[in-house]
């Protein structure tokens, strides 16, 4: 992913198998490549959000953000004082086992902590400048599949709804001046969706990309007469 050029990875612990040892050695080998990382968590608990970001993660990411309240406890763990109240353990991975000055590190911590909330469901759009106008907030991300399938039509991301929706969420995102993100399965959808105004992107996932060219290859390997399949020589 590094060679290949990308701007960070995303480390998925909501719906991959990852334990946190594992999370904990990505996050080893993607700092020492110099490819920033970022964990998304299954749930808003203390625990499940500063332990990433004390293995070295860049941010986190937390799944269906639905209220005020729900978004200014998200900040509360995952900042520190005084924007929040998360634990201060220093000299460990995040400040890469070296001293550090505890209170130079807190506030650089505080201003450089990538916190992507997602909001992705009918009762999060009901919400959204109440969750946007939360102070501390990074990124706005919407998932479009569990937004449509929160709106009763599941998959169609496409749908007027769901692109009314959309739209709605980025708009809201310039108002409150959040950075908006998306998560998209296709170049065609990624394009439309930068031109519209999202900055913060996620493309596909790794298995994804793999099937993708395996197919691409094999589909020419195994049809004669493919112009881009190479001749043996």
């Amino acid at each position: 992913m590094k060679a290949a050029g990308w701007d960070y990875i995303l480390i998925d612990t909501e719906h991959a198998s990852f334990g946190m040892e594992t999370v904990g050695n990505l996050l080893h080998v993607s700092s020492a490549i110099g490819l920033p990382a970022v964990v998304r968590v299954p749930e808003a608990q203390r625990s499940l959000l500063s332990r990433p970001l004390d293995a070295g993660a860049l941010g986190v990411m937390v799944p269906r953000v639905e209220s005020r309240a729900q978004a200014e406890q998200i900040v509360k763990y995952a900042r520190y004082f005084p924007l929040g109240d998360r634990g201060v353990a220093l000299g460990t991975a995040h400040t890469a086992y070296q001293a550090v000055n505890g209170k130079q590190f807190i506030r650089e911590a505080n201003t450089e902590i990538l916190l992507i909330m997602q909001v992705e469901t009918r009762k999060g759009m009901e919400h959204l400048d109440e969750i946007l106008s939360v102070p501390g907030l990074s990124v706005a991300y919407l998932g479009p599949h569990d937004l449509s399938t929160s709106m009763g039509i599941p998959g169609d991301v496409g749908h007027p709804r769901v692109v009314q929706a959309i739209t709605a969420f980025l708009r809201g995102c310039k108002r409150h001046g959040v950075i908006p993100g998306i998560w998209v399965d296709s170049i065609r959808d990624g394009r439309n969706w930068m031109r519209r105004g999202a900055q913060f992107m996620t493309y596909g996932a790794d298995f994804s990309m793999v099937q993708e060219r395996s197919k691409t290859v094999l589909d020419a390997l195994r049809t004669p007469g493919r112009t881009h399949a190479r001749r043996p020589r």
